[in-house]
């Protein structure tokens, strides 16, 4: 791909600025931004707050003047004093947003905010914020989306307010006066961000191609994330290469494009998260836009050192390269990023990047979802399905799904805000739920300390209809296959930190979601995944986690290795469930770990299963001759339930105290295999 280049010879430092301009309701500066509260509950009743100097000008407000605020002895815990006159402008937070004031205390207490006088009939609203910082000004937002504190307990989100209301320490009756100091009472607009690339699935994913380097045409890898701590827990980010002897504008290009372009229509901010371990700067460029916006350059300085910080850049600032103009208004679909620009490494450097996304006020840009459930091969008996997400709080019941023909698919329409949504569907308010394990290809997985949750994930960037899916499964009914690796290890010592399925266009480097387990402690590594039939690609095996594929297999030279491919092996299109019986290191086709040339056959005939639809008993049955052969049963989210060599030809499976669910059976032996499916209700 040909690209121009741009030589700048000066690397511009900048801070990034606001979202979008906040709303100062009263600063105590100037007359327009002045007022007097009216105090009441005390012996202060009727009397009128005063402005005076700043009596500790330092910190997060350097202002003038300030508000002197007062609760003397005596006092009822309920005083307070309400604005008189009220604000020339109003708090208008008909778009959501939060109320910001700056507070001054000498003793731990508390501030409430009282919103009132709605001009547009909102309910009056209260909300209490904790103060633990003494003797310096803290900032204490308040956030009018929550529920008021006081009947009828509603948000403010949606209103205009005209009257200020402020009570200090709520709740106590002081022995002794009391003064506080208040200022800068703030209107900061709701923020809604859309995530263009987290690096979790192919949806949210893409690699970059390097240039200007001895890496020219490369392109990036996704690796398991080296610092899951502070503002990044998630599992997987960009791994971003700089090596010694690169120009100083070497970097990388977005290719192919993210699937959600970068929609700066209406400003804000494009923040990415970012990792390094020495002072730098990370700089980020806008191209390719298919509403005519120039291209769009910006350096941020980067002085937090091995850890993750947010770095964000306000395309509504002019670009450090001539046009130099601002981005905001435009649409752009190529990402190119530059580490340490203006800077030629005397050595290799490596960053990590994640979490590219956009953020703006204003409101979030809806988009309709047409959401489809196939419940045809469903054995289980349900009345309703439902779809539960992030969008409804992840109610059971919100969100009702109608089969309108009667044909089996069950689907409903949703009105969201543009980007990542997480979500499922179930059955009859939570009866039944789908589980994924988390090699799931629509699948976005969240680590919560010891809990782990892996949801459908979707990616809205315009009105869309998705193509039904079978329940719990990522494909339609009868479109999936299951594929099993099973790896032998021989001689080699299994890594502790894990064994994997790496490599190829989805697995990336070792490290990531597809660790592989000896559940039944035979020395033999298992996975299986579902994948939409006709699946195929280049994989490896590594022994441990490595994102630099030191810990990988080494198959040069023999019959599977794919020279083209970095001796990659390679699995053809699949058309039906499917095992592969293979050794670390070596082409062999049993997990002995000899170089046999028996291939195993699928078999469907094989394998049966009675009742396909249970409570707790299930009867696996092997036709034919009696022979050595492994049985495995896997649960809807990727759990082995079950795992065991078989010598008889029929056994039962007590599944009483398993979830309810779909379970694939999987039976295989050095000469065939075979694979089925029930239900335990």
């Amino acid at each position: 791909m040909a690209r121009s280049i741009l030589f700048i010879l000066a690397v511009v430092l900048a801070a990034t600025g606001a979202v979008r301009a906040q709303t100062t309701i009263l600063d105590f500066e100037t007359a327009a931004t002045s007022t007097t509260f009216q105090y009441f509950g005390s012996s202060l009743d009727g009397q009128l707050s005063a402005s005076i100097a700043n009596p500790n000008p330092s910190g997060i407000n350097t202002s003038a003047k300030v508000m002197e605020f007062k609760k003397p002895a005596g006092a009822q815990v309920w005083a307070g004093a309400f604005s008189n006159p009220n604000p020339t402008t109003p708090v208008n937070v008909i778009n959501g947003g939060k109320v910001c004031i700056k507070f001054h205390t000498d003793h731990p207490g508390n501030l409430t905010l009282k919103l009132e006088g709605s001009p547009d009939g909102g309910p009056n609203w209260v909300f209490t914020q904790p103060v633990t910082t003494l003797n310096q000004w803290v900032e204490l937002c308040f956030d009018i989306n929550l529920p008021s504190i006081e009947a009828p307990n509603q948000p403010a989100n949606g209103h205009l307010y005209n009257t200020i209301t402020l009570f200090a320490d709520f709740g106590v009756s002081p022995t002794s006066d009391l003064t506080f100091y208040i200022d800068d009472i703030i209107v900061k607009p709701a923020v809604s961000c859309v995530t263009l690339l987290d690096f979790e699935n192919p949806a949210t994913s893409t690699t970059f191609q390097y240039f200007g380097s001895s890496l020219d045409g490369q392109p990036t890898s996704t690796i398991a994330n080296p610092n899951a701590t502070g503002l990044n827990t998630s599992a997987t980010v960009l791994q971003f290469k700089k090596p010694a002897g690169a120009q100083v504008w070497a970097g990388a290009f977005s290719n192919p494009n993210p699937a959600t372009p970068v929609n700066v229509t209406n400003g804000g901010q494009v923040c990415i998260l970012f990792h390094t371990d020495h002072p730098g700067n990370l700089t980020l460029k806008l191209e390719g836009s298919p509403n005519g916006g120039p291209n769009w350059v910006f350096t941020q300085a980067v002085t937090t050192l091995n850890e993750w910080v947010e770095v964000c850049f306000d395309v509504s600032l002019p670009s450090n390269e001539a046009p130099n103009q601002p981005a905001k208004g435009f649409i752009y679909n190529t990402i190119t990023l530059f580490t340490d620009f203006g800077v030629s490494p005397t050595t290799d450097q490596t960053y990590y990047l994640d979490d590219i996304k956009v953020c703006s006020s204003g409101g979030p840009q809806l988009a309709s979802v047409v959401l489809k459930a196939d419940m045809t091969q469903y054995a289980g008996a349900f009345n309703k399905v439902y779809v539960s997400g992030g969008f409804n709080s992840w109610s059971g019941d919100a969100n009702p799904m109608l089969d309108f023909d009667g044909d089996g698919i069950w689907e409903i329409t949703l009105n969201l805000p543009v980007g990542l949504h997480e979500y499922k569907f179930n059955l009859d308010n939570y009866a039944v739920v789908e589980m994924f394990p988390v090699t799931s290809a629509c699948t976005q997985t969240t680590y919560d300390g010891p809990n782990v949750y892996t949801n459908r994930k979707l990616v809205l960037s315009g009105n869309t209809t998705l193509n039904p899916v079978c329940f719990n499964s990522c494909y339609g009914c009868g479109q999936s296959v299951q594929i099993t690796y099973n790896l032998g290890m021989g001689a080699v010592t299994p890594n502790p930190d894990g064994v994997y399925l790496a490599g190829g266009a989805e697995f990336g480097a070792p490290g990531g979601r597809f660790r592989m387990y000896d559940d039944n402690g035979d020395g033999v590594y298992a996975l299986t995944i579902e994948r939409e039939r006709g699946y195929g690609g280049y994989y490896t095996f590594a022994n441990g986690p490595c994102p630099d594929f030191s810990c990988k297999e080494i198959l040069t030279g023999q019959s599977c290795a794919q020279p083209q491919n970095f001796d990659d092996r390679l699995l053809l299109p699949v058309q039906q469930d499917t095992v592969i019986n293979t050794c670390f290191a070596l082409c062999a086709t049993n997990v002995d770990c000899t170089n046999s040339t028996r291939n195993p056959e699928y078999d469907p005939e094989w394998l049966s299963l009675r009742p396909t639809l249970t409570d707790d008993l299930v009867q696996i049955a092997l036709s034919g001759r009696p022979e050595p052969a492994t049985i495995r049963v896997i649960s809807g989210n990727g759990q082995i339930m079950y795992t065991g060599r078989q010598q008889e030809s029929a056994f039962s499976l007590h599944t009483a105290d398993w979830p309810s669910g779909v379970y694939t059976v999987l039976a295989y032996s050095n000469n065939r295999f075979s694979s089925a499916r029930f239900v335990k209700q």
